[in-house]
């Protein structure tokens, strides 16, 4: 897991700022440890006394995806903490259609690429989402 500093850092290097509420948001999305929505995070830090409008908690996150520190999960609207420091491939997500866990495989994204391409180029930050079934649930 990315721990306090690195996420400091992850702000500083970006030129912005490590603010209360980006570090709040991020540090309950960490102790989560499962992708949660927007509203799950809005819901868990109230219960805990923060108090975050849901437009806020979508800015914050946005700003964690485009450092590389959160991964948005396409098919269910959720979030979670990248649990790796790797630019250099794709992140692959794989999610379970029965228990609804996810797991992060670098050994399955290290064999993925994308082949060169002098018309396109992707952006950091990419998943990629595989369902199927976690060990636990075949």
């Amino acid at each position: 897991m990315i721990s306090r500093t690195q996420l400091i850092s992850k702000c500083l290097d970006s030129g912005r700022s490590a603010t209360p509420q980006r570090m709040s948001i991020i540090d309950e999305l960490c102790s989560a440890r499962k992708n949660l929505s927007a509203y799950d995070l809005r819901d868990s830090l109230k219960d805990k006394g923060s108090s975050f409008n849901i437009s806020t908690i979508y800015r914050v996150l946005d700003f964690w995806i485009n450092v590389g520190v959160v991964h948005k999960m396409d098919s269910s609207n959720t979030y979670l903490v990248c649990n790796d420091n790797h630019t250099n491939h794709f992140h692959v997500l794989l999610h379970c259609t029965s228990c609804k866990s996810v797991e992060e495989s670098c050994q399955v994204s290290a064999m993925l690429s994308l082949p060169k391409s002098n018309t396109f180029k992707v952006s950091g930050g990419q998943a990629v989402e595989l369902n199927g079934l976690c060990k636990n649930c075949k």
